[in-house]
């Protein structure tokens, strides 16, 4: 369990902030998005991963979150996604169910999709974008953190970059506990 044992500093205005980018936080995934009545080509990206965590106090040992327990929550998600279709249950545009070890994507211009389960991640969102997979992590990451009872951290910030030149952020902003 992660706890935060008390806080010091804090308050006034004064907040820390803990970035964790780069290194082995990478994952190959495949995915079509939807976009103005259609759909573009099934095709695959090489995505970054990277969080932020502001906290408005340290812990009693000074940190607002250890690095390894983000590092450790983020490649735990990295390794549900990697080398896998990345398919938005919530979407419209699609006909999607799951028959047997096989899902079955129907798309309004007769194109099919058959992938095998295990091949497949069945994400609750609308569209397989950027900013919709930030959006999934940084709920993810919120939620692991509250289970494993951390409450100094005010705002998470979670950013998936499709490539060097394109990164989508979803901000979170966390009530302070009670």
């Amino acid at each position: 369990m992660i706890e935060c044992q008390g806080t010091i500093g804090g308050g006034n205005g004064v907040t820390w902030k803990i970035v964790i980018a780069g290194g082995n936080l990478s994952f190959s995934a495949a995915h079509f998005i939807t976009l103005n009545g259609t759909y573009e080509p099934l095709h695959g990206h090489n995505y970054d991963l990277s969080a932020e965590l502001v906290g408005d106090d340290l812990t009693v040992d000074s940190y607002v979150l250890d690095f390894g327990v983000v590092k450790g929550l983020l490649r735990g998600y990295i390794a549900e996604v990697n080398h896998r279709f990345l398919l938005p249950l919530h979407n419209s545009f699609l006909r999607v169910a799951q028959q047997g070890d096989e899902w079955e994507i129907r798309l309004p211009d007769g194109a099919r999709f058959v992938l095998p389960t295990a091949s497949v991640v069945p994400l609750t969102i609308d569209n397989a974008t950027a900013e919709r997979l930030a959006e999934y992590f940084a709920g993810k990451l919120r939620d692991d953190l509250r289970a494993h009872g951390v409450t100094n951290v005010r705002a998470i910030t979670v950013g998936v970059a499709e490539t060097a030149m394109q990164t989508a952020l979803h901000t979170l902003q966390l009530p302070a506990a009670t």
